[in-house]
């Protein structure tokens, strides 16, 4: 029953981790035209840019060996985010501030470093909530105050889900999920908690305020995580400026919202 955006990256369940593996994290916004990237492209994507950046990373074992990389978080297709995150295995531990430097070099425009964290904790982080905003129509923004009201007044809100193709649709209630849902007639804004990383889909809440969703779920963007775990290592920061984020160039420069806490 898990969303889209609660699983992680299937690829490194073949086998365990080497026992000398370390693990970097490399917090990173996506945008522009990479918003449309599923998430295995992403994943691809990001392994191109760690290979070029001569990161030294650990690889599965078998006959097709690929890259130890998670995406804790998932986004769904068409989704920016300004606060993703990547989970690195790497051989040998390298200081954060040359992995940081070598990585912001090789990420394509649209994919703009934050920074990195090494060494990090043992465990894996979960979203505990999200938050979104979602740029209006006039028209649209007009009428959303009273939908909001009404969707917020339910104590059950159902929405028809898929698990996958071949699988039927189930009906999941999704308002306890909603935390917050609000408008300024301008943006759409809202978070969602997770319980047992289950959690509502943007898209839905979308589809259920009334909004056309092949408008709308093309111009969500995910503004801040508040995860389970902290980092607890040194985060370095790449010296070149951020040459590659379309979120600064039509927003101004935001205070990094993407939090790890405990």
């Amino acid at each position: 029953m898990a969303s889209q955006e609660a699983r992680s990256d299937p690829s490194v369940k073949d086998a365990p981790p080497p026992a000398t593996a370390f693990r970097a994290v490399a917090a990173f916004a996506l945008d522009g035209d990479l918003r449309f990237l599923s998430h295995h492209d992403e994943v691809r994507l990001l392994t191109r840019a760690l290979v070029r950046a001569r990161w030294p990373i650990a690889y599965t074992a078998g006959f097709n060996p690929r890259a130890r990389i998670v995406l804790p978080l998932p986004r769904s297709v068409g989704m920016a985010s300004e606060c993703q995150l990547m989970i690195v295995w790497l051989r040998e531990q390298r200081c954060p501030a040359e992995l940081a430097d070598s990585l912001a070099a090789t990420l394509p425009r649209g994919a703009a470093l934050q920074g990195v964290t090494t060494p990090v904790p043992r465990g894996m982080p979960h979203a505990r909530s999200t938050s979104y905003e979602v740029r209006l129509e006039l028209e649209d923004g007009k009428k959303l105050a009273a939908r909001i009201q009404r969707l917020l007044a339910c104590e059950q809100l159902c929405v028809e889900r898929g698990f996958g193709p071949k699988r039927p649709k189930r009906r999941v209630d999704i308002r306890p999920y909603i935390e917050m849902l609000t408008t300024d007639g301008v943006e759409l804004r809202m978070r969602q908690v997770f319980e047992a990383q289950r959690t509502a889909r943007p898209s839905e809440i979308i589809t259920e305020l009334g909004l056309d969703a092949d408008v709308y779920n093309s111009r969500v963007r995910r503004v801040a995580v508040e995860w389970d775990m902290e980092l607890a290592g040194p985060t370095a920061r790449p010296a070149t400026p951020e040459r590659n984020s379309f979120a600064h160039q039509e927003k101004g420069t935001r205070k990094d919202t993407d939090s790890i806490r405990p």
